[in-house]
C-alpha cells in the first residue's frame, strides 16, 4: 500500500525536475527519495503496531477461553486440569 503512494510522489517530483539545473535536480530527487523512506517507515510502524495489538489480543482470548473451561468444568463439579 505505501508503494501505492510513494510511486505517484516519486513521479511527481520527477516530472518538475526536467526545467531545473542538475544541482536542484539532485536536490528534488533527495527530498522525493526522503519521503518515500519516511512513507515507508511509517507504514512498518503502522504494520509493526497493528502485528503487537493482533498477538495482544490473542493471548487474551487464550486467557478467557481458559477461564471459560475452567468456569464449565466447575459447575459440572469436575476438576479443572491443571497445566
Amino acid at each position: 500500500m505505501t508503494k501505492t503512494f510513494a510511486l505517484p510522489l516519486a513521479l511527481a517530483a520527477s516530472l518538475g525536475l526536467a526545467a531545473c539545473s542538475e544541482v536542484e535536480q539532485d536536490a528534488a530527487a533527495d527530498d522525493a527519495s526522503e519521503a518515500v523512506a519516511d512513507v515507508e517507515a511509517a507504514a512498518d510502524e503502522a504494520a509493526a503496531d497493528m502485528e503487537a495489538a493482533a498477538d495482544d489480543a490473542m493471548a487474551e482470548m487464550d486467557e478467557m477461553a481458559g477461564d471459560a473451561e475452567a468456569a464449565v468444568d466447575e459447575a459440572m463439579g469436575e476438576e479443572a486440569p491443571t497445566e
